[in-house]
């Protein structure tokens, strides 16, 4: 998703142009907390001084990240949201905005050590005088007081351009989720904090550590089916090495269950059956990318009826900025719709990862799309005349610019609040379009969808265009899963 009202702070051009730069990263974190900055400007109500506060920061971040100066972007970003919210903008609040937290490691055993580094985003505009004290602490994954003080920290200059590296032990603790939490004060004041997720689970490291090694003997004896299903069994192995290295989130992952779906999958392959070939409903797959052979997800539905014996319509979903392959099936805002109505319909419904939560689905990530539509298609019967495209926000970006991209594959697309380049209708002017957008969204603004139907319907494109009265950026999915499938329902290649 990305906020194109007032003046934006980062364009779409600019991400595009830098995605395949070293420096991609920074580019996706300041467009993301541009997203930030403009739906809370769009959301609040401000004073005249405020208003026009928040307007030099934001001209101040886009000229700054144009330049490549990602850091100083980010500085501008975080003081106009502190305007915002009427917050004064002091040294100790500039370098809480800063300061990042990283641990080497996020899957833990009971009473090991991890270290742990504070850095800081960009170089404080004033100082912060004095020492600060603090502790890093162990808490509940849910919040709350401190289980355990981990380390107290005492004289500690507030800079930390240099960044600092401490060991952390931590304690013999039950099985489960909590937090490392850095918490740090002036003498008098307010503390700034930050924190990370990690898992500390007695015996996982072995446990995974065999599990590959089950892997490698089996794959020297590897048959078609067991080459087709390789890359998931390995992605569920694989997924406390990607944790620690920060490419998911531990919370989000149920490390238990994916490793004895993982086992379950390999005693199948051992007996020579195929782990997929009874599945249905949700479940997760992966693949080798066709961009550097790197493990890729998605989330895959098959509904009850899909014996193999006839096509089936297959829709591709593509989730917004912030989320991954489980959003379109997982989020509380869609309320498990979507895959409902793929049910009902009798659709395959996928969801990719696209490659990272900023994507806006270029470069790497539009290959990830055209990765997965070729995956599903090798694994499933798939009607070629019945292949839809559809995606919220960034998705809905990703659903224009993919189409436009690729149009010989797609009979119909539905983009739900998102935005494009009107220019390149021309591209898809025979694929039937349904718009969605809410009219009070205040992260991407109707008027972006409202120039694209205006340019569909300039080319003749047969269009339907669905404008929620006060419908607000996240509920317009949900609210209109019915609308998208009817709409494909009734088109054909």
């Amino acid at each position: 998703m990305i906020p194109l009202r007032s003046r934006i702070i980062v364009s779409v051009a600019l991400l595009l142009s830098l995605a395949a730069g070293v420096r991609a990263q920074d580019a996706a974190q300041v467009l993301s907390t541009s997203v930030a900055f403009n739906t809370q400007k769009n959301s609040a109500t401000l004073t005249v001084e405020q208003r026009a506060e928040a307007d030099r920061l934001g001209n101040m971040a886009r000229e700054s990240a144009a330049a490549g100066r990602y850091g100083e972007a980010m500085k501008n970003l975080m003081h106009g949201m502190a305007v915002v919210r009427g917050t004064q903008w002091t040294p100790m609040i500039a370098l809480g905005a800063a300061l990042t937290m990283k641990l080497d490691r996020v899957v833990l055993e009971p009473s090991s050590a991890v270290k742990l580094t504070l850095a800081q985003l960009f170089p404080l505009d004033q100082p912060v005088e004095g020492k600060l004290s603090g502790t890093i602490s162990l808490l509940p994954i849910a919040g709350g007081d401190p289980m355990k003080v981990l380390r107290p920290l005492d004289a500690v200059a507030g800079d930390f351009t240099a960044p600092v590296t401490l060991d952390v032990a931590l304690p013999d603790v039950a099985d489960g989720n909590y937090r490392v939490a850095v918490s740090l004060a002036e003498a008098s004041g307010k503390p700034i904090a930050k924190n990370a997720a990690v898992r500390i689970e007695k015996g996982l490291t072995k446990r995974v550590a065999a599990d590959k090694a089950a892997m490698r003997a089996l794959a020297s004896k590897e048959n078609d089916a067991l080459r087709a299903a390789m890359p998931s069994i390995e992605y569920r192995i694989d997924l406390v090495d990607l944790a620690n290295a920060h490419e998911v989130g531990v919370e989000r992952v149920d490390f238990d269950a994916e490793l004895k779906d993982a086992e379950a999958m390999l005693v199948a392959e051992k007996e020579g059956r195929d782990p997929f070939a009874a599945r249905r409903g949700d479940f997760r797959k992966a693949y080798r990318s066709t961009v550097d052979n790197s493990l890729q997800p998605y989330r895959i539905f098959v509904p009850a009826s899909y014996d193999g014996s006839k096509s089936y319509p297959l829709v591709v979903a593509l989730h917004g900025m912030g989320g991954d392959e489980n959003s379109y099936f997982d989020s509380r805002a869609y309320g498990g719709a979507f895959a409902k109505e793929a049910e009902r319909r009798g659709y395959i419904a996928v969801c990719p990862k696209g490659r990272n939560p900023a994507s806006m689905y270029a470069g790497p990530a539009e290959t990830d799309v055209l990765d997965v539509i070729a995956e599903v298609r090798r694994a499933y019967r798939i009607d070629p005349g019945r292949i839809y495209l559809t995606g919220h926000s960034m998705g809905g970006f990703g659903t224009w610019s993919v189409a436009m991209s690729h149009p010989e594959l797609f009979a119909a697309i539905a983009p739900v609040s998102g935005g494009g380049n009107p220019a390149g209708m021309a591209k898809i002017a025979k694929i039937p379009e349904l718009v969605v957008h809410g009219d009070n969204d205040k992260t991407v603004p109707v008027e972006q969808s409202r120039k694209m139907v205006a340019a569909a319907k300039a080319q003749g494109v047969e269009i339907r265009y669905i404008e929620i009265p006060g419908g607000d950026h996240s509920s317009a999915p949900s609210r209109t899963f019915t609308d998208v499938f009817d709409w494909f329902d009734a088109h054909k290649r």
